[in-house]
Order: structure tokens, then sequence, then C-alpha cells
């Protein structure tokens, strides 16, 4: 079964357990943690922005980051952000869960994620909106940095999506301009941390490797934060070639 066919199989699961309003059993939360991200499978008949942004990350690669946290000085005491949260694989590491806060934009993604750690604060929308004034989200907020609870924290941890910065908020963050969505959630995610905090993202390796290209964007990212550590990985999504590096970066 291809993963478009095993998501869309998971996806009515859910629908008719949370409609019968029964428990998850074990066996259930082993199953439903098989649902995938959509990129990659438009040859399958997924659609949607999933195809450009849902790459889930594997759980070894997970659990690699969460190591370097903590060989860089992440304290467990601490909050932590997953601005991306997928189906939350980067939580099953988090030591405390209660102390994780994530965005999610697929309902269905997010609906697994509360399922699986329901001590997690997951919120239903575009990281974006951590700091636009709820409810609408049409404005910035102007008194405050954001009105996440667990701010400012000591991890930001995950999978950001790539690509072109253009969406339905881009244009509410003007200055200093991101041309590319990696580097718009590296730099809002520094910007939540605490003085100390660390940064540890999965992206594109077109951040590091070429040269001048996101000169703006570097000079905005090293007023914020020093680079202690990085890594080039070999291809780890199974529907994506792309070229990934690890990064650690920590909050000045």
């Amino acid at each position: 079964m291809d993963q478009h066919a095993q998501n869309t199989e998971i996806e009515a699961f859910i629908h008719r357990k949370d409609k019968a309003k029964e428990a998850y059993s074990a066996t259930d939360k082993t199953y439903i943690a098989k649902f995938g991200g959509a990129g990659g499978q438009g040859s399958n008949g997924a659609s949607g922005e999933g195809l450009l942004y849902e790459f889930f990350t594997p759980d070894y690669i997970c659990e690699l980051m969460w190591d370097l946290a903590y060989r860089y000085g992440y304290d467990p005491t601490g909050t932590v952000l997953e601005p991306s949260l997928g189906t939350g694989n980067f939580l099953k590491w988090a030591k405390d869960p209660s102390k994780c806060y994530g965005f999610e934009i697929n309902p269905v993604s997010k609906r697994i994620c509360e399922i699986l750690y329901p001590e997690a604060k997951i919120y239903e929308g575009y990281f974006e909106t951590a700091f636009l004034k709820a409810p609408r989200f049409t404005e910035r907020l102007k008194d405050k940095l954001t009105w996440l609870g667990g701010y400012p924290f000591s991890l930001v941890i995950g999978n950001p999506p790539y690509g072109k910065y253009k969406n339905m908020y881009s244009s509410y963050f003007p200055k200093p301009k991101m041309h590319q969505i990696e580097l718009f959630f590296m730099y809002y995610s520094l910007r939540l941390l605490k003085p100390g905090g660390l940064l540890v993202f999965i992206t594109g390796s077109n951040f590091l490797r070429n040269g001048i290209s996101y000169q703006g964007e570097k000079m905005e990212l090293e007023k914020l934060c020093d680079l202690v550590d990085a890594y080039r990985l070999p291809p780890v999504f199974s529907s994506t070639k792309v070229p990934t590096d690890i990064l650690v970066l920590k909050r000045k």
C-alpha cells in the first residue's frame, strides 16, 4: 500500500473513532502513527499544499536531534516548541510532553498528535499566528512578541517547511524580509528562545552551501544566534532526495 492510500485509510479510521467517541487503544495509536506526509505523493493521488511541505522526519533523525539538544545544554525542565509538528514525531523523545508546544496546519496530523501526546499544547494553524492577534489573526501583536504560554522557550526543535516564503500570512512579516520559508521559521523561532536557548532544525542544505544567496537573512540571524554545530546528511526522506543538514543554533 502506498503512503497516500494508507493516509486515506487512517483518516477514515480516525473519523469513525471520533464520531463514535471511542477511546484509542495502544494498537490504535501504533496504527495511526503510520500516517505520513503528502510530500512526494502527488503521483499516488495526494493533493494540496502538503505536497510541497509534508515530509515527515524519520524517528532515528528525531532521536539524533534530541541527542544534540542535550549535548549542547538543553535543560529538560525548560519549555519546547515544535513549530511544524506533523504527527508529532519529535515529541516522542520529550521527557515531559506537558512542556511541549506546537503548531500544525493539517487537521488530521494535528488530531493524531493530540491522540498520541495529549499532555502537549497543540495548535491547529500556521506558526505565524503565534505573533498575531487572536482570534482573527489579521494583525501583528503590538505590545508583546507572542501570546504563547511557553514563551520564552529553552528549545525549538523540528523540520520546518522549505521553499519560497509566500502564504496567507507572509504579508504581515515584511521586515526583515525572509525569501525562504525555512529562514522565516529560523528567525522567528530564535526570537522565541530565551538567551542560551537552542534551535535544532533539519533543513535544506541550500542554507549553508549557497554562499551569499541569503546574505541578508543570514546577517539578521547572526544578530540573534551563533552556529554551534552542523551536519550534512545523506538522503533521509522516503519520498524526496532533497539534500538536508542538521543545524544547531544558540540564542545570544
